[in-house]
């Protein structure tokens, strides 16, 4: 009974991850016209691009979890998000607002990797 709450639970993540990365490239090409005069660091069509990519992957995880009753890989993929993630905010946005967000993100990483650890752990048998 545990195990399918975990791989429900992960399901569940995965698909709104998927959703909110698909909603952010969408809204990447939404907003793109309005920033015409204020190019910014990172272009919005690699935004965009990288968001939709992450979106299709998290919901095919979603599918794939679901249908194979397992957790596996899980970390693994969420420390690749949060890695793909922190390589956009160390190159990509350079104002100060935006790098002064970075200890808030660093925890907010942290305990979604923490969560993420915490759901897919396996008990070891005694």
């Amino acid at each position: 009974m545990l195990k399918h709450w975990r791989v429900f639970a992960i399901a569940i993540v995965w698909a709104i991850l998927g959703v909110a990365n698909l909603v952010r490239a969408g809204m990447a090409a939404y907003i793109a016209p309005a920033l015409a005069e204020y190019p910014p660091s990172v272009p919005l069509l690699l935004l965009g691009s990288v968001y939709g990519l992450w979106g299709a992957i998290f919901l095919a995880a979603a599918i794939i979890t679901w249908r194979r009753k397992s957790s596996g890989g899980a970390f693994g993929l969420a420390l690749a998000y949060q890695a793909v993630l922190w390589m956009l905010n160390l190159f990509g946005y350079r104002s100060a607002y935006a790098r002064s967000l970075w200890p808030r993100d660093l925890l907010l990483t942290l305990i979604f990797l923490a969560l993420i650890a915490l759901v897919t752990r396996r008990k070891k048998a005694q």
